[in-house]
């Protein structure tokens, strides 16, 4: 028989899925996975030949020195004519050099600064002046440990020097912004911190229902517009797509004009906004999966997104290792170990007594994942992964400190894979995308485009509607936004859309979706009275008593009988509705901060006057969303600022 066959994560599950896909094999797999019994699949994958038999070894793009110089000197050979190339050309070479070639070196540095040259050359005055910092820094770093040569050091710093010094000058000319050039700064939650959910304001209240699970509600009657909710990731992941354009670790972008891209300092894959970023990602958790990387590049047929596959790989990183001595930590091992019951019990939240911290691996541990109702092939599926991944992370281990192959053994590997399967289940219908907004020139609209995953145990506890109340946005960082989208009644539920709403998708597909990922049979509003678009042509007004329809025909409320004077009210509507125009002209030439405050007085008018579904509602929901886009995690290639 084969020993020690060496296969990446696809090459793996591939095999291993057509040898377990027996009649006779997911006979007894059925049994386990209707049980929700993660420990018992996982070890019938380990107990299959083709799983002991098979090795994790290294599969990443480490350093290549040659290539680094043969690029370089591709760059610097270029003649003038035919083969000349555009010096935007040259800075995306040089930046390929720059990944390629062995961190910490003379010859890096001298890409840096051949890179900080170009930038200059196009005008990209603050990448230059910040590679030039990074140059700097490195020349610190390497005289401090080694003996340099002085002369050439000293060139580098003179250079490094006059080019932050002309940089200065051009952008002191240059320091008028743009309309859009707001600062970005992270929110306050409106109203007081809450005592219970760290992430939260205290308008909002944790309860728990049978039908529905745990879920928020407003303690008190919420505005339109009102910060409920700034929740951190327990952890995050980046989309392969981003990997090159943004910052693995904050998901700033690398394409505007004030960010310089950083390569890992050991792999060619991963981009960097700064050398902290960078050091920050290696220390919590690029160390422990950047020798395994290129597993989660791969194509992959099966059910769950490769970003989802890190992500489930980085909740376990996050909790399962000591940071400090690089080893497993056996608390968490045990959390996973069903034998360990005292363990598991200690990990239980009281809503209405424990504090609610997103970053407690307790919120992460009680998320919902559908083991028992997935399907028993996509659970085949993800213990295969599991198992890959728990023998990918002891590999690891095994090469960053050797003790670890003392005291990693087959009960780890199982309690890894279940802690893998766990996550992977808790991602897939837990994670939240992080999105970067981007101004389209053309619509002058903000268009919102995904860079990665994340899991946010405070935003996990709002239900789902087909017609939400809150938006979510991303800001720099991974942290997540949640605010009011219109206005909440006290007591009425926090309602978030997972992704089909009733102006787009059909009633069908809508409860066809959610019921296949999520479980359950979405009965919000707009399914269950059919709501359909476009809507009628006729408005119906709302009762200011009662809150019902009022007829019309008739001037009076359909319920408390109460008369209104319906001419006041569609002059009243037509009146304000001019503020939503007023404040898309004022979007339109990017001046969102000063929409935003009409369109939430109008916002505030329409849910007291009309019905829901409310096309003139919708459109104002749409125009607040916009606002918030502006205020979120952007790409712009626009703003100019003087660095201090």
């Amino acid at each position: 028989m084969e020993k020690n066959r060496r296969e990446s994560l696809g090459q793996f599950h591939s095999s291993i899925y057509n040898t377990a896909n027996t009649e006779f094999f997911m006979r007894e797999f059925k049994k386990h996975s209707k049980a929700g019994d993660r420990h018992g699949m996982v070890e019938m994958i380990l107990q299959l030949d083709r799983v002991s038999n098979t090795d994790v070894t290294g599969f990443f793009t480490p350093k290549n020195n040659e290539e680094a110089e043969r690029i370089f000197n591709d760059v610097n050979s270029t003649a003038e004519g035919a083969g000349k190339i555009s010096n935007l050309c040259k800075i995306d070479l040089l930046t390929k050099a720059l990944f390629a070639a062995e961190t910490d070196s003379l010859f890096a540095i001298q890409i840096i600064i051949a890179r900080a040259k170009y930038e200059f050359s196009v005008r990209s005055y603050q990448k230059c002046y910040r590679d030039c910092n990074y140059a700097m820094q490195m020349l610190v770093s390497l005289e401090s440990s080694r003996v340099l040569n002085e002369l050439e050091t000293e060139k580098m710093k003179t250079m490094c020097n006059l080019l932050k010094s002309q940089c200065l000058k051009q952008m002191k000319k240059n320091s008028k912004q743009s309309p859009e050039a707001n600062e970005k700064k992270l929110p306050k939650v409106d109203g007081k911190a809450n005592r219970q959910l760290k992430s939260c304001s205290d308008t909002v209240a944790l309860i728990h229902e049978d039908v529905r699970g745990r879920h928020l509600i407003a303690t008190k009657n919420i505005k339109a517009g009102s910060v409920l909710i700034v929740d951190e990731p327990f952890s995050f992941s980046t989309d392969e797509a981003a990997l090159s354009t943004n910052c693995l670790h904050c998901h700033s972008s690398l394409q505007g004009s004030q960010n310089i891209t950083v390569p890992c300092g050991n792999c060619q894959t991963v981009s960097f906004c700064s050398e902290e970023c960078r050091t920050n990602a290696w220390s919590s958790y690029h160390k422990y999966e950047c020798m395994i990387f290129d597993n989660f590049l791969e194509r992959s047929r099966t059910c769950d997104q490769k970003s989802h596959v890190l992500l489930a790989y980085r909740t376990t990183i996050a909790k399962a290792i000591t940071k400090n001595s690089n080893s497993l930590d056996a608390e968490f091992l045990c959390y996973q170990d069903a034998k360990c019951e005292d363990a598991r019990k200690s990990l239980e939240i009281d809503i209405k007594s424990d504090f609610y911290d997103p970053l407690d691996y307790r919120t992460i541990f009680s998320l919902e994942t559908h083991c028992e109702k997935a399907d028993a092939k996509v659970n085949l599926s993800r213990s295969i992964k599991s198992v890959y991944l728990a023998k990918c992370l002891a590999f690891v281990l095994m090469e960053v400190d050797e003790r670890n192959r003392e005291t990693i053994g087959q009960r780890e590997i199982v309690l890894l894979a279940v802690a893998m399967m766990r996550h992977m289940q808790a991602v897939d219908c837990n994670a939240y995308e992080i999105v970067e907004n981007f101004r389209d020139r053309n619509t002058r609209t903000w268009e919102p485009r995904n860079v990665g995953g994340a899991i946010y145990s405070s935003v996990s506890l709002v239900n789902h509607s087909c017609y939400p109340n809150v938006v979510r946005h991303s800001y720099p960082g991974g942290k997540v936004v949640v605010r009011s989208l219109r206005f909440i009644e006290k007591g009425a539920e926090l309602l978030d859309c997972y992704g089909p709403h009733f102006i787009i998708d059909s009633q069908q597909l809508r409860q066809q979706y959610l019921a296949e990922k999520y479980h359950f049979i979405c009965k919000c509003e707009p399914c269950k009275f059919d709501w359909k678009f476009p809507f009628p042509d006729e408005i119906t007004f709302r009762c200011t008593s009662c809150g019902n329809s009022l007829d019309s025909l008739h001037s009076k409320c359909t319920k408390c009988s109460q008369k209104f004077d319906i001419r006041k009210l569609r002059s009243q509507l037509e009146k304000s509705t001019k503020k939503r125009i007023l404040a898309v002209g004022k979007m339109y030439d990017g001046y969102y901060i000063d929409a935003l405050p009409l369109l939430l007085e109008h916002s505030g008018f329409l849910d007291k006057t009309l019905m829901a579904p409310s096309l003139e509602a919708i459109k104002t929901q749409q125009s607040i969303i916009q606002c918030f886009n502006s205020l979120s995690n952007i790409y712009n290639n626009e703003v100019i600022t003087t660095i201090e």
